[in-house]
């Protein structure tokens, strides 16, 4: 069962049960809710992508870079898809719980990086997510 907890700073911690499954094709990580049908390939893509954005969210918020330009060139890719990807890390937790259990599997990666405002209910607004 996903679960919500408000930390002292002000941040939301999402918990989304899942566990890693071992095949002979490799690694997959599952959500042990009901959905996530997609292929391995997108389903990976999908939670790796959302997993970076919170990572380079929260660098970006320290003062280890002086620049989101530095922190591309840190991390050896252009400042333009940092951006992007950075967006991902102010998701709505909903969004991302509905990612993580392939309840959005219409909705790309690339289509949540166009999502420019960090207020939930307008991101909820623009998927078309109650």
């Amino acid at each position: 069962m996903t679960t919500y907890r408000t930390l002292p700073d002000g941040n939301i911690l999402v918990h989304v049960p899942m566990r890693l499954v071992r095949k002979q094709s490799g690694v997959r990580l599952l959500a042990t809710e009901p959905g996530a049908n997609m292929s391995r390939n997108e389903e990976m893509l999908n939670i790796q992508s959302l997993a970076l954005g919170l990572k380079y969210r929260r660098v970006a918020l320290t003062d280890e870079f002086p620049s989101r330009f530095k922190m591309a060139q840190h991390y050896g890719f252009d400042s333009s898809y940092l951006t992007r990807m950075i967006r991902l890390g102010y998701l709505s937790p909903v969004i991302v719980e509905k990612m993580a259990q392939g309840e959005l599997a219409h909705v790309t990666i690339q289509r949540l990086q166009q999502i420019q405002t960090p207020v939930w209910a307008e991101q909820h607004r623009e998927l078309g997510i109650e």
